[in-house]
């Protein structure tokens, strides 16, 4: 990085992250977030195997051996245009209230102008109100809510809905794992991106989802620290890819996280999505979980129904807030 370090005052310069600030980086951003910690494996294999086309840079102020104000600018690969941008900014608590937002935002703002951007996003954590109003002050908008949820394993009784994964066997589908889908079909890598890049655009969301190629898809998902083969399971008809769900190792000790839950349009409405569901949190509970999460846009009906029958409880939400600088052509 050849950026020059950026100064605003006597106390205050932000300067390029190295590779030597992941440490320190993590610590900043698990104690904002210490619910949702991020390792530095996981974060240093997102900078990785981003995709070149993403414009990401990132700026850290370090004082002493602390990271107290970090600010970055990216681009969602999965909701991928030239100039939409996402911006992030975490300050240490012990240093917020003292205008050091106000100058990581302008900061960013003003290193964003060459890319001429239609619309900056953000998102947020329900319990930072203080960046509810400072994004709402500079008129950004909340244009969706994620509803995060969470299964107390230890109390879930599989039993209770066996009858719920037995039922797609009448219409000759059957369930399998990703590690032994790999074992019959040498192509298993390959029909899983497939599947996805169909599936994902019916996700409720703003802009359209979109999974990258297949060589970035498999570099990001397929060979992430948090991946398990045997953690995805597909329902099948015949060799065809009906459905998908999908599990996720967590930072936090005996959780799991539920990333898609997914079904062909044509298969929709057997139960298959339900199936699913259930046969994961079975399988989470036999490997000695205690808890798994996941989250889902609060418009996406059906998969809130599932999760609440299951037993899922809700937690803080996050909150999607976009400012449009200009209208698309």
């Amino acid at each position: 990085m050849t950026d020059k370090s950026y100064h605003f005052d006597s106390n205050f310069s932000l300067r390029p992250v190295r590779d030597d600030d992941y440490e320190t980086l993590t610590v900043l951003r698990n104690l904002l977030y210490p619910q949702h910690p991020l390792s530095v494996k996981s974060m240093r294999h997102g900078d990785k195997t981003r995709d070149k086309k993403i414009h990401h840079q990132q700026w850290a102020w370090k004082k002493d051996s602390s990271i107290l104000c970090s600010a970055l600018y990216t681009q969602w690969e999965e909701i991928y245009h030239p100039q939409k941008f996402v911006v992030k900014i975490y300050v240490h608590p012990e240093q917020q209230g003292k205008g050091f937002g106000t100058k990581c935002y302008d900061f960013l703002i003003n290193k964003l102008k060459p890319f001429d951007p239609l619309k900056i996003t953000t998102m947020i954590h329900e319990p930072h109100q203080q960046s509810v109003r400072f994004f709402e002050k500079r008129g950004f908008k909340n244009t969706a809510t994620e509803r995060e949820s969470s299964l107390d394993l230890t109390a879930y009784n599989p039993a209770k809905y066996e009858d719920k994964i037995t039922q797609i066997d009448q219409h000759g589908f059957r369930i399998i794992t990703y590690s032994d889908f790999r074992k019959e079909d040498k192509k298993g890598d390959y029909k899983v991106w497939e599947f996805e890049r169909e599936v994902s655009p019916d996700m409720p969301w703003p802009d359209p989802i979109l999974i990258p190629e297949y060589d970035i898809y498999s570099k990001q998902m397929l060979h992430h620290p948090k991946f398990n083969s045997d953690a995805w399971f597909l329902v099948l008809d015949g060799d065809r890819i009906a459905g998908l769900n999908n599990l996720w190792h967590s930072e936090i000790p005996k959780g799991l996280h539920n990333g898609l839950t997914g079904v062909r349009r044509e298969y929709r409405r057997k139960g298959i999505a339900t199936a699913l569901k259930y046969n994961s949190l079975a399988w989470a509970k036999s490997q000695g979980y205690d808890w798994i999460r996941t989250d889902n846009a609060d418009t996406n009906e059906g998969m809130l129904s599932i999760n609440i029958r299951a037993g899922f409880k809700f937690m803080p939400v996050w909150l999607l807030y976009e400012k449009v600088l200009k209208e698309e052509q």
